[in-house]
């Protein structure tokens, strides 16, 4: 009994130092969830990854509500303006719009580009009243700001959301994942060993 506890010990720091960095991981991959009322909306906008990256794709996610009743609102035109980013010159078009983001379906007047509303994604169903923009990347890091116009017989409001988006580097989450992972191979190797020995 004595002997079975040994391999147990040793087996369970890496395992538990496994378990840690795949809640990290998974904490990473979530989606952020800012909230805000604007007129008579109450919006929430998610983004997926949670943590956005220089000239990495993302999914931005909107959800509209009739903030007196809470009901969602649907069949509203959601436009998502250019982000421009804070403290930069607005005469810049360059340096303060937005790099990258797919407006090819159709942007309108306002040099918005209009959110398609969804009901399910990948099979998954959506909150009703969500609106969605998939490959937005943005080319620079700092703090971001998107305007949303949202219209619908409730009225027209705008809304605008802080994005921070940081700098891409290596991804030390899944490194450490790997290493995890060769680590505890290594040590159940060691101990299928011994006791063939």
């Amino acid at each position: 009994m004595n002997t079975l506890r040994k391999p147990m010990k040793k087996i369970f720091l890496p395992l538990s130092l496994l378990l840690l960095t795949l809640l990290f991981a998974t904490n990473t991959l979530a989606s952020s969830k800012i909230e805000q009322d604007a007129g008579p909306y109450h919006v929430i906008m998610q983004t997926n990854p949670e943590n956005l990256m220089v000239n990495q794709a993302a999914t931005f996610n909107i959800i509209v509500n009739d903030k007196t009743t809470g009901k969602p609102v649907t069949g509203a035109k959601v436009i998502m303006e250019p982000s421009t980013m804070n403290g930069s010159n607005a005469s810049s078009k360059s340096d303060s719009s937005m790099g990258g983001m797919d407006m090819s379906s159709g942007m309108d007047k306002q040099g918005g580009s209009p959110m398609q509303e969804q009901s399910n994604i990948g099979g998954m169903a959506m909150a009703s009243g969500s609106y969605m923009m998939e490959g937005m990347t943005f080319n620079q890091p700092g703090q971001w700001n998107q305007a949303i116009t949202i219209t619908s017989p409730l009225g027209e409001s705008a809304v605008n959301f802080p994005i921070t988006v940081g700098k891409s580097g290596p991804n030390f989450v899944l490194i450490g994942g790997v290493a995890g992972l060769v680590v505890i191979a290594g040590i159940l190797a060691a101990i299928l060993k011994k006791k063939k020995n």
